[in-house]
């Protein structure tokens, strides 16, 4: 097998295992978000954060290794594909390339789905807490009930000392 060939392979193997770990990092936060473990959820998203970097240097290391490989093989294209340079390869170097690729996809089409779960839930718990917060916060009593002279109750003079409450002469 091509030595680059050999690199690509294994860059796309290490994608795929980092992509693993971003799903279990995804299954951790969702249990964090099910109980409410705001600093267990820090703990993962830092976590992630490492990933994330790691994942940038693969990324360019991938891109490097496609263009270098592209060069030698004397192709000039730009924004090509992984489907359409598959077509480059010798069959047995393909059907490997095209494995891992395929697994890749499937991690990353695993994880989007884990993410848009964990947004609902986080939606769900926003929700819950601001019908909590709705529910102990003190409501206004008759707050929309306006006196004929446009005041509404908190604006009278009533017990201000301006006006006495009862007629002292009477």
């Amino acid at each position: 097998m091509e030595k680059k060939t050999q690199e690509l392979i294994t860059i796309f193997q290490a994608m795929t295992a980092l992509h693993e770990r971003f799903n279990d990092k995804a299954l951790q936060k969702q249990e964090a978000v099910k109980k409410g473990d705001i600093p267990g959820l820090e703990k993962v998203m830092k976590e992630e954060s490492a990933l994330i970097q790691q994942l940038r240097k693969l990324e360019t290391t991938r891109q490097h290794a496609v263009k270098t490989w592209m060069e030698e093989k004397g192709l000039v294209k730009e924004d090509i594909t992984m489907d359409a340079l598959l077509q480059f390869f010798p069959e047995e170097e393909r059907k490997e390339l095209q494995h891992w690729q395929q697994r890749l996809v499937m991690e990353i089409k695993k994880l989007k789905e884990q993410n848009e779960l964990n947004q609902q839930l986080i939606e769900e718990s926003l929700r819950f807490v601001n019908i909590s917060l709705e529910t102990v916060q003190p409501q206004q009593q008759f707050g929309n009930y306006h006196r004929p002279s446009g005041k509404t109750g908190e604006d009278d003079d009533l017990g201000s000392g301006t006006r006495p409450l009862f007629d002292s002469k009477a």
